[in-house]
């Protein structure tokens, strides 16, 4: 599918004097980030550097809770005019939740933007989607379930599909929780497949007993869900499923297009990240406060086929799949 039509409305129709922007004093935005620079923050650069004067500063915790708690404690001494989060542990952290709200939460006066979040009513950053007392807004990125399980019973002779993720991230747990619930509406068996952790992070040599395991229990098709650690892992786990000859859906485009997953139906991270920045861009601009800007996912997503994996598995979604599709990875 093409890129959502409200982030190509709000580039086409944008008139702010981009001139009259850069000469003002630049704003001071800080990046809070889990595992580095995406392509939602590359969105988020892109497009609010092109509106305003824009000083940002990348705080990368790289995975690791106690660094982000450090950046967090120190996030004053940067005079951020305002915080872009991603994903759902790093705003978690800066934020909490409605009953358990951080100290940032409720004493800081800097606005919040978040990016890549899957699920902020269910992960309880908001108890509703239009509640207007907060001073942050943010954008989710995940296809809802009952669309992707759409897909997924298209696909032929899937009977019993396996979740694989991350305890320790709390979207991954919801999503895996989610796919289970809704799975009997559309026929398929779900088994669930938790990483063993140890010292507060998952095992490293997680995937050889989990695929013994979804052999065990039949598993045709393995979901990756919208879990940092599972995508960071994505070429070892899609290359160890696909040699077992256990097919690959992603909730998420990188383990698609960068590790050869099959199939998935997604939010382009890029176009997340505009959606953000132009959220960042209506704050910073003093047009709206970020209470009364809502929070919510694009209203398109796109379906994406790996043909290289399709090869390798002899295993092809049907046509009716294939038409909607971007093809990647092969003669398409």
């Amino acid at each position: 599918m093409r890129t959502a039509l409200l982030i190509f409305t709000l580039l086409t129709a944008s008139c702010t004097s981009i001139s009259q922007a850069y000469a003002e004093e630049p704003k001071q935005v800080v990046m809070l980030l889990w595992r580095g620079v995406t392509n939602s923050e590359k969105g988020f650069m892109a497009y609010l550097s092109n509106q305003r004067n824009v000083h940002y500063t990348l705080l990368d915790a790289k995975g690791d809770k106690q660094t982000l708690a450090r950046y967090i404690d120190s996030i004053d001494q940067y005079n951020a005019d305002l915080i872009y989060t991603f994903g759902t542990t790093s705003t978690l952290a800066l934020l909490g939740t409605e009953e358990e709200p951080t100290t940032f939460r409720l004493y800081n006066r800097t606005p919040v933007v978040f990016s890549i979040v899957t699920d902020p009513v269910g992960s309880k950053i908001i108890s509703d989607a239009k509640d207007t007392s907060r001073n942050f807004t943010g954008v989710s990125h995940i296809v809802p379930y009952p669309v992707q399980l759409n897909a997924i019973k298209k696909l032929p002779n899937i009977n019993t599909m396996g979740v694989i993720f991350n305890p320790l991230e709390n979207n991954a747990v919801m999503a895996a929780k989610k796919i289970q619930k809704l799975s009997t509406e559309y026929g398929i068996d779900v088994y669930l497949y938790p990483l063993k952790t140890k010292q507060g992070k998952p095992k490293s040599n997680f995937i050889s007993s989990i695929i013994d395991a979804m052999k065990q229990d039949h598993v045709q098709l393995a979901y990756l869900p919208p879990d940092s650690y599972i995508i960071s892992q994505g070429e070892v786990i899609v290359e160890s499923l696909h040699s077992q000859g256990i097919a690959t859906f992603s909730a998420t485009e990188d383990p698609i297009r960068k590790h050869n997953a099959l199939f998935g139906v997604v939010s382009r991270y890029y176009n997340v990240g505009e959606f953000a920045g132009y959220k960042a861009e209506q704050i910073l601009s003093n047009h709206s406060l970020a209470q009364n800007l809502p929070i919510e996912p694009l209203s398109q997503y796109s379906y994406i086929v790996n043909v290289k994996a399709a090869q390798r598995l002899d295993y092809y979604p049907p046509v009716s799949i294939l038409k909607i599709s971007e093809l990647i990875g092969g003669n398409e």
